[in-house]
């Protein structure tokens, strides 16, 4: 059920998209797709991309839509320009991390809004918007927050869909170390679930006990196939990352924590109120 991460050769590079944070690179690949590369710079663990390829993962496992990813191998002499200090050619003497390029997708800020029925009828399953909340609460991943930032939406069959990327910045930004401490709490307006956009959709979403039931059987159904597959998903993780053996410990018992999962929860139901 898990597939293996492939292996991407650049065949050119395109331009640097200058965004807050990691700039990646726009890519072309040996599959003659768009790629966004990224690195971590020479850290150990490798964290930033790290939490790329576990996110992709658990996410795909929580049926919700995010990027295919890659594993690139840029070659220093295809890095002719000077790309800032963010791409280093020094910096891919390891492999990269690859994001590929959805086509037609678009910034969520640029669209979302629901004032009637009508709006909240051009969405596929509104509720999963609910679902990516959940599910950053869960990884406390603080970098999609209310002004919706790292969700995307695309269009197919005449409705749009949720996208969500960029998770470099999931466990705690990735301070391995302080997951430790199992406890959980969320940091107001961090989060999409505080967002005025999930304040118009819960309107019109028909919240009784059985839609509740529903929710937390997916909620526990989801971390129980992430727990099953987390040591095959942490394997495909380019050694050269550093994602020892520690980490994965440390990591595995603050996800399938059973009580901190109660508190994430918790806090997901209050958020609805």
């Amino acid at each position: 059920m898990i597939e293996p991460i492939p292996y991407r050769r650049v065949i050119s590079i395109r331009d640097k998209l200058n965004t807050v944070g990691s700039e990646p690179l726009r890519l072309i690949c040996d599959d003659y797709e768009t790629y966004y590369v990224k690195n971590d710079r020479q850290n150990s663990p490798a964290v930033s991309i790290i939490n790329e390829v576990l996110c992709h993962y658990f996410l795909r496992l929580w049926n919700i839509n995010t990027p295919d990813i890659c594993i690139i191998n840029l070659e220093a002499e295809t890095i002719r320009a000077n790309y800032g200090s963010k791409h280093n050619p020094v910096y891919y003497q390891r492999p990269a991390f690859g994001s590929k390029e959805q086509e037609g997708a678009f910034d969520a800020t640029e669209f979302l809004q629901i004032n009637g029925k009508v709006d909240f009828k051009k969405y596929y399953r509104p509720e999963m918007f609910a679902h990516i909340g959940l599910f950053d609460l869960w990884v406390e991943n603080e970098d999609r927050p209310p002004d919706l930032k790292n969700l995307m939406l695309f269009e197919e069959e005449e409705r749009y869909h949720f996208l969500a990327i960029d998770n470099a910045m999931a466990f705690r930004t990735g301070a391995y170390q302080t997951l430790t401490d199992n406890t959980f709490w969320a940091t107001e307006n961090a989060y999409m679930l505080q967002s005025m956009y999930f304040r118009q959709l819960r309107r019109f979403l028909k919240l009784d006990k059985k839609w509740w039931e529903k929710e937390k059987e997916n909620f526990y159904l989801c971390i129980t196939k992430c727990k099953r597959y987390f040591a095959d998903i942490a394997q495909l993780l380019p050694l050269e990352w550093g994602f020892s053996d520690d980490i994965k410990t440390i990591v595995s018992n603050y996800l399938f924590d059973e009580e901190r999962n109660k508190s994430v929860f918790n806090e997901y139901i209050r958020m609805w109120k």
